[in-house]
């Protein structure tokens, strides 16, 4: 027996899981995982934080790697040196990805990239 909240698994005979107090399943549910598209790229940290405004308005969530070491180096240090460590990738579910696209359609034929 399994919780469906907790995933926790329980001997023969008990009903309820003590924990979160509701009652076990004989199978958990499959899980649905998001699958993730690339979006944009940027090394520019300020058009970074205009891509993040922008989904977040639209209540798009996203996934930066990358985000951290933009921060951390830079984008000067990364041109400088050839290395692609200061790009920030934004990825979507697949299923906001249109969306996502015709939003920074506007901002990728705007002058704000170069």
């Amino acid at each position: 027996m399994f919780c469906p909240k907790c995933k926790s698994e329980f001997e023969e005979g008990i009903q309820v899981c003590p924990e979160c107090d509701v009652n076990l399943v004989e199978v958990l549910p499959e899980e649905d995982y998001l699958e993730f598209v690339k979006v944009f790229e940027s090394s520019d940290p300020n058009l970074t934080v205009i891509i993040k405004s922008v989904l977040d308005d639209a209540g798009i969530k996203y996934f930066v790697p990358g985000d951290n070491m933009q921060s951390i180096l830079g984008a000067k240090f990364a041109f400088a040196f050839g290395a692609d460590i200061g790009n920030a990738q934004f990825l979507v579910s697949k299923e906001d990805e249109a969306i996502a696209l015709e939003l920074l359609k506007e901002i990728e034929d705007s002058e704000l990239v170069e």
